[in-house]
């Protein structure tokens, strides 16, 4: 990203640990949890411990769309004035490879999306399907759009659920869930998660300075070896494009979620950047209290950050933040508080 800044001005979340960001950014910080047991079951009869919301009376795409409309609407509580008809909207969606997420699943989302919101989007609206990594492909669009003049404001939305009877069958039967007898694998979750974009900053707000997005060849299923060169490309992207010294960064957001070839590949990633302090900075993780979320690892990851960045008690304010997909997505970004401390 070798152009201007992209500042995050405001933020909504719904997840497993509250509904809506402030309950969610306190149960992150305090490392708290809300998993439990499902009525999916392993193959040894024992129920599968998920992250569920606690929504139960509505299931399958109203849910997801139910989601997101309350984190935009929080969103949009912190932009007063933001019009929706003419602020494009990314929708970032689950890879089309999962079960259940095809494109027109996705499209009726959007469609009920709109229908509680109670508007029709920005026509220039689209829906980026690239899962957990989606949101480096997303921010260019939109840093290519604010760029251009093109549009004044752009709202990434994620939502995704893992809680279906094809998801939970497809990942047990990949032996990728966590469930007794298998250590090295996720707990599934859901949540949405929005972030409102602009070229121009609030008085006191987060920047995205750095991103970088590449292709890792490697794949879970150890089919192709991983030497993690696509993240440690992407993240070499993101530290060139910033302007912040080297040794300034404190913290990393991680999409690391239980599962040992993500956590390698990072450690090796960053390992193979080679500068002095990076390899020590204090990990955030997003999982380890929401679950997997997939599509909405991004936006929650970028929501939570923007609150956090900002506070006089944060672990630190220049943040590195990194995620990756099973096909090979590779997405990195450099954040740090507006204006620069001493500027």
């Amino acid at each position: 990203m070798s152009h201007a800044p992209l500042y995050i001005t405001s933020a909504g979340a719904c997840s497993a640990v509250g509904m809506s960001l402030d309950a969610t950014e306190c149960a992150l910080r305090a490392g708290l949890d809300h998993f439990q047991e499902s009525h999916f079951y392993c193959s040894t009869g024992e129920p599968i411990r998920v992250a569920c919301l606690h929504d139960v009376d509505i299931w399958g795409n109203s849910r997801l769309a139910r989601w997101a409309a309350l984190a935009i609407q929080e969103c949009l509580a912190g932009a007063p004035g933001t019009d929706l008809a003419s602020t494009p909207l990314l929708l970032l969606a689950a890879e089309r490879e999962r079960p259940h997420s095809d494109d027109q699943r996705y499209r009726d989302i959007y469609e009920r999306l709109q229908q509680a919101m109670g508007c029709r989007f920005d026509n220039r609206s689209r829906i980026v399907a690239n899962g957990r990594a989606g949101l480096g492909p997303a921010l260019q669009l939109a840093a290519q759009w604010l760029a251009a003049g093109e549009a004044r404001q752009v709202l990434l939305v994620g939502a995704d659920s893992y809680l279906d009877a094809a998801t939970i069958g497809h990942y047990l039967s990949a032996q990728r869930l966590l469930v007794p007898g298998n250590s090295d694998g996720f707990l599934p979750g859901e949540a949405a998660a929005a972030v409102l974009l602009s070229a121009q900053p609030v008085a006191s707000c987060v920047a995205i300075q750095g991103l970088g997005v590449a292709r890792e060849e490697g794949r879970p299923d150890g089919s192709v070896p991983n030497r993690a060169m696509g993240l440690t490309q992407a993240l070499r992207q993101a530290l060139e494009n910033a302007p912040v010294a080297p040794g300034t960064w404190q913290l990393r957001f991680s999409d690391q979620n239980g599962e040992g070839y993500f956590a390698r590949e990072a450690s090796n990633a960053f390992t193979r950047l080679g500068r002095q302090g990076l390899r020590s900075l204090k990990t955030l993780t997003l999982a380890d209290c929401v679950g997997e979320v997939g599509a909405a690892t991004g936006p929650l990851m970028l929501a939570w950050a923007s609150r956090l960045l900002l506070q006089a008690d944060a672990p630190g304010q220049f943040a590195l933040a990194h995620l990756a997909n099973d096909e090979g997505t590779r997405t990195a970004l450099a954040l740090a508080p507006h204006p620069l401390p001493g500027s």
